[in-house]
């Protein structure tokens, strides 16, 4: 293929024009779209000025934000919730910088997540990992502590959410392949760590 095949009708390169208003287009509800064609040429950047809060659906009111919706974010399944459903779990357990937070994630498993840290600019870090049914129950009968729950699991990792007017976000911080790998400041009891800085998200 020679150089000249290479250009397209945006620029000498090929490189799409984002400035071209034929490629991203507004929506009314202040979201960002795509012309057809275009979608893996850019991404949406505008959140809309009513985004969800990160608290929705949850009548219990017993997890933060943060930990709530990392849980969310990483658990494997989610039960239809139309009519509710009787394995529903939300449950805070320990005091403290011990507390931990648990969800259901399908019939045999849970997600335990605790917050540990924030910035000055509101963004809040939270520590989540997938534990089995039996652990969860070993970790509210006191058998064992949110520790302990932490180091049984799997799929740990470490995500950033926003909760603010106008801003509701969750994203992937990091990811520990195992248990041994969590920063052991991260765990319970360590206490509530205040960032300097922003931590750099990870990449899928």
């Amino acid at each position: 293929m020679g150089d000249t095949d290479q250009t397209g009708p945006s620029g000498q390169d090929g490189t799409p024009d984002v400035d071209d208003p034929g490629l991203v287009q507004p929506r009314t509800d202040g979201q960002l779209h795509f012309a057809a064609g275009t979608q893996g040429l850019t991404f949406p950047v505008t959140a809309p000025a009513d985004a969800t809060p990160l608290e929705e659906d949850e009548p219990e009111g017993v997890i933060p934000p943060s930990p709530l919706w990392a849980m969310k974010e990483r658990r494997h399944e989610q039960w239809p919730h139309l009519f509710g459903h009787p394995d529903r779990i939300r449950a805070r357990l320990g005091a403290g910088d011990a507390t931990v937070y648990v969800i259901d994630d399908g019939k045999h498993h849970c997600m335990i997540g605790r917050p540990v840290g924030a910035t000055g600019d509101g963004c809040v870090y939270s520590l989540v990992a997938r534990i089995t049914k039996d652990t969860y129950q070993s970790l509210a009968s006191g058998s064992i502590d949110g520790r302990q729950a932490f180091m049984t699991g799997a799929d740990g990792g470490l995500s950033g959410t926003v909760d603010t007017p106008g801003v509701a976000n969750v994203f992937d911080v990091d990811f520990y392949q195992h248990a041994a790998d969590i920063p052991v400041e991260y765990l319970p009891p360590g206490p509530f760590i205040e960032f300097a800085e922003d931590l750099p998200s990870a990449d899928r």
